[in-house]
Formats: C-alpha cells, structure tokens, sequence
C-alpha cells in the first residue's frame, strides 16, 4: 500500500488496519452491492439510499467500492447490471481509495484543528461541504456520489443540513446514507431507499480477517473465537485479536461463569480497567459482558463451550438473567 492511501484521516481509524475506503475487498454483502449495481444500470436509480446495519459490518467499504463502480460506467445505460471487480491499477478505484476522485464525497466526523482531537459529531459544516461539491462542475463527467459516515453520528443542525439537500437533490448524484441504528430524522428516511445490511456470516469474517493480514500470527481457535464473538462486525473481530481482546474475555467468561464470584479477580480487573488509557478495553468489556448476560438470556453457550450441550433455564431463573441484563444497562450509564 502506498504512502498516499495509507494517510486516508478518520477519526475510528484502527492503527496498522486499512480504512474501508482502502479496502479492496467487500466480504458477506454481495447480493447488495450487486442490488446497487442493477438499479444503476436500470436507469431508475434512486437519488438516496439508506444502508444500515451493526457498525463495522462493512457498510463503508461497500459505499466505496459501489462508487468506484459508477465512476468506472459513467454511462449507467452501458454500466453491468452487477459488481465487476476492477483491476489493481483501475484509476478510478485508486483515486476512491486515497479519497481524491473529484465526483466522490465521503463526509464522517472532521477533526477540530483548534483542539486537536476529532469531533464528537457530525457537524453542519461537514455537510456544507457539499455546497461546494455540487458547485463544481462535474469532474470526469458522469454522477457524484456523496457519503454519510454515518447518520448516526449527524447533530441536529447537520441532520436538517442534509434533509435540505435530499428534499432537492442535485442531477445525477446519488446519496448513500449509512448507519449503524438508524434514528435520524423520520423525513430523512421517508427521502432514502432503505437496505438493511446483514452482519456477514462467520466464515466470512475469518476470510475477512485473513485478507487483512490477521490472520498470519493467530492460531485457528483465536481467530474462530474472535470470529464467533465479533456478531459479525469485522471491526469488532478485529478488537478482539487486537489488545488483548479475547484475554479480556476470557478473563470476564472465568470471572462469571463461576459458581462463586471470584471478588479479588473482578477488583483486580476493574482496577485495569480505570486507567485513563484503559477506556477501549473498558468499552469493549461493557460489550463482552452485555453479550454474555444475552447468551444468557437466549439460553446460549459462551463461543468458547460451543461443543457442550446449550443451557436449559427455568421461568425464574430467566428472569433473574434480564434483571442482569437491566442492571448492567443501567450501571454502564451511569459509569458514563
């Protein structure tokens, strides 16, 4: 990878792993890139498109590939009716990977210069930006593609920003809106096709994971547990392997699975987990322990136990299963 790809900002970037606009590759979501690629060819493509689904389940790298696809068929009535995938020097694609093709808009939370720190948000001068965007005349010819990453992270200000913009959208371009729980504006879903994207299966996820080089210096087991507790998201798979993550859960399953809380263990964890620097571990055990207590409540196996028999649970113990699960909710809050 050149120097130029690999300096692609974003404020989620995970160090040593390719930004999804870098990612060659698009991994469990075939059939809806393939979806894209007939509606555009169709001639009947829709101006806005709502993509959801768990975050890190590939959301953005389909974005960005499916934009490669329209700069490559400008002509959309010559364009294939499914995804091609393109050569390794294919212009195009190059110049959506390093984040310089001029038809290509990927707007995601900016850094604040002044503070030095990225944003918490999505803010309305993001979404300015294509103001300018849809100024210019078209560069190459052909559509524009403008990217949300993601609707999630859009303040209110910014959300009614880009409902303006979708209420009268410029010709020829199309919006890919994605998000991970999607709970803007009702009037910005009313404007967008909606596409709900499946977590890739796990298979999939370890290929993932191989391709992205992870899979060179982890064992077959680690890589099939990070693969069982990632629910999905290559993202999250990636934590696990990434940090010590699976030593994490591991050292939770232990502590919780006991008859007896094993009280030194679960302060002892605690304490590490308290450390300013410690925040990352620290989220990623809220999430370790929200999925545990929901094996739990499904009456499911820890990924680590999938060969024992699954667990039978009475009408009184279940309920004691979703007051944990309430507590912990509410405990994390809090800890907030």
């Amino acid at each position: 990878m050149s120097t130029d790809e690999n300096s692609l900002p974003a404020w989620d970037r995970i160090e040593g792993i390719p930004d999804p606009l870098e990612n060659r590759r698009v991994f469990g979501h075939d059939e809806t890139l393939d979806l894209l690629c007939a509606r555009y060819a169709s001639g009947k493509m829709h101006h806005a498109w709502l993509l959801s689904g768990p975050r890190g389940i590939g959301k953005a790298t389909l974005s960005a590939r499916f934009a490669g696809h329209v700069f490559r068929n400008p002509d959309a009535a010559k364009a294939p009716a499914h995804y091609v995938v393109p050569s390794h020097d294919d212009h195009a694609e190059r110049q959506v990977i390093r984040g310089a093709h001029p038809n290509h808009l990927h707007m995601r939370r900016p850094f604040n210069d002044e503070k030095k720190k990225w944003r918490k948000d999505l803010t309305v001068s993001e979404i300015r930006r294509t103001v300018s965007f849809f100024g210019s005349t078209a560069g190459e010819g052909g559509w524009r593609v403008a990217v949300v990453d993601t609707a999630d992270d859009l303040n209110a200000n910014a959300a009614n920003a880009l409902l303006k913009i979708l209420e009268e959208p410029p010709t020829r371009t199309i919006f890919l809106v994605l998000a991970n729980a999607p709970r803007m504006l009702a009037t910005i879903r009313s404007r967008c096709q909606k596409i709900q994207m499946r977590p890739p299966a796990q298979p999939e996820v370890i290929e993932a994971l191989q391709h992205l080089g992870l899979g060179a210096n982890v064992s077959s087991q680690d890589l099939q547990l990070a693969a069982s507790l990632s629910g999905g998201s290559v993202r999250r798979a990636i934590t696990f392997l990434l940090d010590d993550g699976l030593e994490l859960y591991r050292r939770f399953a232990g502590i919780a699975s006991g008859q007896r809380l094993d009280l030194s263990e679960a302060h002892m964890l605690a304490g590490e987990l308290s450390a300013p620097k410690a925040n990352d571990r620290y989220r990623l055990l809220l999430d370790i322990a929200h999925d545990f207590v929901a094996r739990r409540i499904r009456g499911e196996n820890e990924p680590m136990d999938a060969g024992s028999q699954p667990m039978r649970w009475e009408a009184s113990t279940l309920a004691g299963w979703v007051e944990v699960w309430e507590k912990t909710r509410q405990s994390a809050h809090l800890a907030d």
